[in-house]
């Protein structure tokens, strides 16, 4: 990833990256209309051209939270067979997420999800 502002898990909407199953790596569906929602459930406004961070919450075997971040831009749906209104334009190195602790670690966070 290529970002330069930090952005913990509480400061990004939640999207599913990882039960994407999109032609394109480097897009993923976000929504069917133009609200999304945050870390804490609320709902967010999106529209196209927003430079959006996004999170996903995966469940350890040992109950504990992890999170994956990514980032990019909103774009219409390109893919007339995805129920999506709006999808993200991943931006970032090639495989586009980065798993909160590197993350953390990288911008000198200790123990911040």
């Amino acid at each position: 990833m290529k970002t330069t502002i930090y952005k913990p898990a509480e400061e990004r909407i939640w999207a599913d990256i990882s039960n994407e199953s999109n032609v394109d790596s480097d897009i993923v569906g976000l929504t069917q209309s133009d609200e999304v929602k945050d870390f804490f459930g609320n709902s967010v406004i999106i529209h196209e051209g927003d430079y959006v961070y996004l999170y996903e919450d995966m469940r350890e075997d040992n109950g504990e939270v992890s999170y994956i971040f990514f980032e990019g831009y909103v774009i219409p749906n390109p893919y007339d067979f995805l129920p999506y209104k709006w999808c993200c334009k991943l931006t970032g190195d090639k495989r586009y997420f980065e798993y909160s602790d590197e993350y953390n670690k990288r911008f000198g966070m200790q123990n911040n999800n």
